[in-house]
């Protein structure tokens, strides 16, 4: 394999520096040459089936409970004895391309509905009185959500092991439930924040996309400034404790999700906002990595990237405070580890992602190489070799989490989050292009297109699973006789006022306004970066003058949409409205009014540092 890319390289540059002597017959030889990496036994190893289990566990369990410590004792009892949902997995195999129905409920009461959902199972009690939607049962609630997450487990596991060349053993999927079942109660209980029945859980979710980081940063320079007028002052002219409650992001993403976090740490409210400014709008190449000055050919020998980040690490490590791990917001960013092709998102309130007793300052270190290795991407720059976790140290080949997972709502959908506001620094397809003029023109966008389309393809799995999840739990609520009005969620004890009825999603996709019965129960606000004339930035281009009218271009956005999303996120107040009453082009002018001069920011910087 080696050979041949440094082939395609050597045939790249001579096309480039005029080898005459090489011919396209020569590069396509090279394409069509066998694969000479070895032998296939040298190849990595998959991850271990029971590992592949337990996350599987983990990622159907964790979501938002109001009461954390009683849940995660459901958990591991789940995690002790996991036959009813062992023996689901396997009705479910035997009975593939049957009626599965049988799986689930049955004569014989054998079914998972009849084992776990109808009668008390792993502490979980049923209800033994009607229940009220003035003043719901919040063990009730917990235990519709658990029951059904624990449900999902089953055909989940069927499906893992059709896909294996050798179905585990009893043993070996019960020993993956036991762990998956006590990563996710130690997540769910570590965590600051909760479901809360008297507002919903808040979250956003960002995109890649370098400099055009710029505009998802403008949006949410605006939120958080209706947010910093209004926050702990007492209604009806402020807004409480609203807040967001999870900030995932993917590359740039990353980096604003952690000055939200920033935003949500007592003190720092306006120094996060001058920092999103600053950052995406007066920062250049030089403020953020060096470059790997060497031979091309060494690209297909030793060098990894193009440069390395030295000065986002800087930067990083001016902005993580040891307040951000304990205040109740919950960062989380995305990389993708190339070894074996797993989405990891390293939050930093989740004991899976580090060692037991772990200082603050470990933290930091492990957020830093976290987010760094969520913003490098493949060839441009070099990987980060190892995240946080548990053991201490998590070896691999990480880079940007946008070549699987460039929006990352699964993280925000998994975790529980019920309201979510997503930013995208693309539009809603993809940019229109040239009619490519060579080879390369073609190759260049085909890299365009491929990101995009995971964006897409997640966004679309994110919906379904958060309506399916919540479905199962509405279908687990009439099983257990809640009532209609109990299991829809509706009436003054479970939201605020004003957010009682189910209420049409703002899904691009879907929307849960397709399923009443969950409308109350999760919703999303989609923004896009505009389909205008604005310039946009390209690879590792960070220039003041591209990165200005984009970050002004997300302040207009937030602006038109801020009743929408102050709505989705249950923000109140007369003072927050009024914020919302302003002009579009008031609002604007004064981002204008506040951005730094283009000259200050080159004042002083070299065009390009070396990393020699």
């Amino acid at each position: 394999m080696r050979r041949r890319v440094r082939s395609l390289l050597v045939v790249f540059l001579c096309t480039t520096s005029g080898c005459s002597f090489l011919r396209t017959d020569v590069l396509l030889d090279t394409l069509n040459a066998p694969d000479d990496s070895g032998n296939p036994k040298d190849a990595p190893p998959r991850v271990p089936a029971v590992e592949r289990v337990a996350g599987l566990t983990r990622a159907q369990l964790m979501d938002a409970y109001v009461d954390s410590e009683r849940v995660g004792g459901w958990m591991e009892a789940l995690g002790a004895a996991p036959d009813a949902v062992l023996e689901m997995a396997t009705c479910l195999r035997q009975r593939a391309g049957v009626d599965t129905a049988a799986c689930y409920e049955n004569d014989a009461r054998t079914g998972f509905i009849d084992r776990a959902v109808k009668v008390p199972a792993w502490s979980v009690p049923v209800p033994t009185q009607s229940l009220s939607v003035a003043t719901p049962s919040e063990v009730e609630v917990d235990a519709e959500r658990f029951l059904s997450n624990a449900m999902s487990l089953g055909p989940s596991l069927a499906a893992l092991q059709q896909s294996l060349e050798v179905p585990l053993t009893r043993e070996q999927l019960a020993q993956g439930i036991q762990q998956g079942a006590a990563s996710a109660a130690g997540y769910v209980r570590a965590r600051t924040w909760r479901r809360d029945l008297r507002r919903p859980t808040n979250a956003v979710v960002l995109s890649g996309g370098g400099a055009n980081g710029a505009f998802s940063a403008g949006a949410i320079w605006r939120l958080l400034g209706i947010l910093e007028q209004c926050r702990g002052k007492p209604a009806p002219e402020g807004c409480g404790d609203a807040r967001i409650d999870l900030a995932a992001g993917t590359s740039t993403g990353a980096l604003i999700s952690t000055l939200v976090d920033l935003f949500h740490t007592p003190g720092q409210e306006a120094r996060a906002r001058q920092l999103l400014m600053g950052n995406y709008t007066c920062t250049v190449e030089s403020d953020l990595y060096c470059v790997n000055s060497t031979w091309l050919w060494n690209l297909a020998d030793d060098t990894r990237g193009l440069v390395q980040f030295d000065g986002v690490y800087t930067k990083l490590d001016q902005v993580i405070q040891p307040g951000m791990f304990h205040n109740g917001t919950e960062l989380v960013s995305v990389s993708v580890d190339f070894q074996t092709g797993d989405v990891f998102g390293v939050s930093d309130q989740d004991p899976a992602d580090f060692k037991a007793g772990v200082t603050d300052g470990e933290r930091k270190r492990g957020m830093t190489q976290a987010i760094v290795a969520s913003i490098v991407e493949p060839v441009l720059s070099e990987p980060v070799n190892s995240l946080p976790s548990a053991s201490g140290k998590r070896n691999g080949t990480y880079y940007d989490g946008g070549v699987r997972s460039g929006l990352p709502l699964l993280q925000a959908v998994q975790r529980g989050a019920e309201r979510v506001l997503v930013i995208s620094t693309g539009g809603v397809n993809p940019s229109p292009a040239m009619d490519p003029k060579n080879a390369m023109n073609v190759l260049m966008r085909t890299i365009d297109l491929f990101v995009a389309q995971p964006r897409v393809g997640e966004v679309q799995q994110a919906e379904l699973l958060a309506v399916t999840r919540r479905l199962g739990e509405y279908n687990v609520c009439m099983l257990r006789g809640a009532g209609e009005d109990f299991c829809r969620r509706r009436g003054p004890g479970f939201q605020a006022p004003g957010m009682v009825a189910p209420e049409a999603g703002q899904a691009v996709w879907m929307g849960s306004a397709r399923f009443d019965q969950v409308a109350s129960s999760w919703r999303s606000a989609w923004m896009f970066k505009p389909e205008t004339g604005l310039a946009t930035a390209s690879g590792y281009s960070f220039t003041p003058e591209v990165m200005q009218p984009l970050f002004v271009a997300g302040v207009e956005s937030m602006q038109k949409r801020c009743t929408e999303v102050l709505g989705l996120f249950d923000i109140r107040g007369t003072l927050a409205a009024k914020e919302c009453a302003r002009q579009g082009v008031e609002v604007a002018d004064e981002a204008r009014e506040a951005l730094p001069p283009v000259d200050q920011c080159r004042k002083d910087k070299p065009e390009r540092r070396s990393c020699d």
